[in-house]
């Protein structure tokens, strides 16, 4: 097999030419620039299929949770306490363990510096969630971070997808998610 390097701002990736996989291969890119492709569209075309591709499904030991209610933990007003929920819309759990968290965003949206990487940094640091790894993907990009680090580990176009691959799957998939 032959192996490949790029580097891409400060991420080094390997790559087996070899084993290119695109879970959202036949993907018309050009619908991203339809007003009407928001939010919603990008979860089902997009992250759905990379989430099952990865090996995460509705049931089973390695679960992808939509929704899940996370009670806010510090807010009051005066004295009174008020019940703020926050919401992630996706928590992966390997074996009924939090593994990661994955923001959608719609693809008029920026996932890096911007007040959406601060969001979907507050759910994984969650004291019902706590995991070390946090996604936002707006159909045009996607972005994966580490939660002790202020920079993504990789952002890339959604169109090299499957440049990406084996290095999504390295950190992502259930079995080297805890790794």
């Amino acid at each position: 097999m032959i192996q490949s390097s790029i580097q891409k701002g400060h991420c080094k990736l390997n790559m087996d030419k070899n084993e290119f996989y695109d879970p959202i291969r036949g993907f018309d890119y050009a619908v991203l620039n339809d007003p009407e492709f928001k939010e919603d569209a990008v979860r089902e075309e997009i992250i759905t299929p990379i989430l099952k591709a990865l090996g995460y499904a509705v049931s089973g030991p390695n679960r992808i949770i939509r929704s899940r209610k996370l009670l806010h933990p510090f807010v009051s007003i005066g004295s009174a306490r008020k019940e703020i929920f926050i919401i992630p819309d996706y928590l992966m759990e390997v074996s009924n363990k939090n593994a990661w968290i994955m923001e959608a965003k719609a693809p008029t949206e920026e996932i890096v510096k911007s007040v959406h990487v601060e969001q979907a940094y507050s759910y994984a640091i969650h004291n019902e969630i706590r995991v070390n790894y946090f996604v936002l993907c707006n159909g045009k990009s996607i972005a994966l971070y580490d939660v002790k680090e202020v920079m993504p580990i990789f952002d890339f176009k959604i169109q090299f997808l499957y440049q990406y691959w084996n290095d999504i799957k390295a950190r992502l998939e259930p079995n080297n998610v805890f790794k």
